[in-house]
């Protein structure tokens, strides 16, 4: 809030209103009102050249800012705001600050709407593994371990997590989230810093902002990998290991990858097709031998959300996105 003081009147001259997202969810308090400073600046840099500002807060903005340990940002924001004249006076009850505490209540949009979600895949000779860490608003929370029987490099795991970490966020009515990942390759080519080269990586881009153009904001994180422990565990356990049943993690086997499923699906001569036809709309082939294969097989299946999943734990398996919703 840009106020201009005229004896005891206070003038209302101009005001910026931000939303916090993505990243910047997870900044401190001195950062967040460093942030609001400099976008302010930014914004109204006419006024910020023209004539001296005071900042008035109770945080010691001023020398947080000036400190050689403070991050990054922080100093970057300094160097910003160091060619205008600006003083920082301890806050004092002022009119114009209740427009402004009003405006923040208005639009924060709070914790309690974003949605966290920890994601990490592990290749090996026998498969992949995928395992996502869901943090509801609550602080409930929903694991999932997803086995792949195909032969995969360890970037195409990482994506497969990234893809079932979006699927969930979609089952559970999610709109707000943000993709935890310790991998620096996918985040940044998910976020666009990095070009991804590859057909197949350019493909898995492509079927990440197909699955996540349902949210209303959502962003992908790169972490430490000991901060991604409980998601690295999952994936580790889902690509070593045929039966991973337990009921505090919903566990799936799916056959093929993502990329190679829209495939599949769009020639339409799949092997799962005839699976798929029995499993939904409960069509047999002609050939009878064929159909004894298809009656044999169907119970150790499930269809899913437009992906056929292989059975391992039936109840479980069939119940359990119903159980994240």
């Amino acid at each position: 809030m840009l106020v201009k003081e005229e004896g005891a009147d206070q003038k209302l001259v101009y005001y910026i209103i931000h939303a916090l997202r993505g990243a910047e969810l997870k900044y401190s308090e001195v950062e967040k009102i460093a942030l609001a400073l400099v976008m302010t600046a930014r914004k109204l840099r006419p006024y910020f050249l023209s004539h001296p500002i005071v900042v008035l807060t109770n945080s010691p903005l001023e020398r947080i800012m000036t400190h050689a340990e403070v991050s990054g940002r922080m100093v970057k924001w300094n160097v910003e705001l160091g060619e205008y004249d600006i003083e920082y006076k301890p806050r004092v009850a002022i009119m114009a600050q209740a427009l402004t505490d009003f405006l923040i209540e208005m639009i924060q949009p709070g914790e309690e709407e974003v949605w966290r979600i920890f994601v990490d895949g592990a290749s090996n000779l026998s498969g992949c593994g995928v395992g996502v860490v869901l943090i509801a608003p609550s602080r409930e929370k929903i694991k999932v371990a997803l086995r792949i029987d195909s032969r995969v490099t360890n970037n195409e795991a990482e994506y497969e997590a990234v893809l079932v970490g979006l699927q969930a966020a979609r089952e559970v009515g999610a709109s707000r989230v943000i993709i935890y990942s310790d991998s620096q390759l996918i985040t940044q080519q998910v976020k666009g810093a990095y070009e991804a080269k590859n057909e197949k990586m350019l493909k898995y881009l492509g079927l990440i902002k197909a699955r996540a153009s349902s949210l209303t904001d959502w962003s992908v994180e790169q972490i430490p990998r000991e901060e991604n422990a409980e998601a690295d565990t999952l994936a580790k356990l889902a690509s070593s290991m045929s039966d991973i049943s337990t009921r505090e993690v919903l566990c799936f086997t799916r056959l093929v990858l993502s990329v190679d499923e829209e495939v599949s699906f769009a020639q339409g001569s799949s092997w799962m097709t005839p699976l798929i036809e029995y499993i939904v709309h409960n069509k047999l082939p002609e050939d009878k031998a064929q159909a004894r294969k298809i009656k044999k097989q169907a119970p150790r299946f499930a269809f899913l959300n437009d992906v056929l999943y292989s059975d391992h734990i039936k109840a479980h398996c069939s119940n359990s996105y119903q159980k994240m919703r």
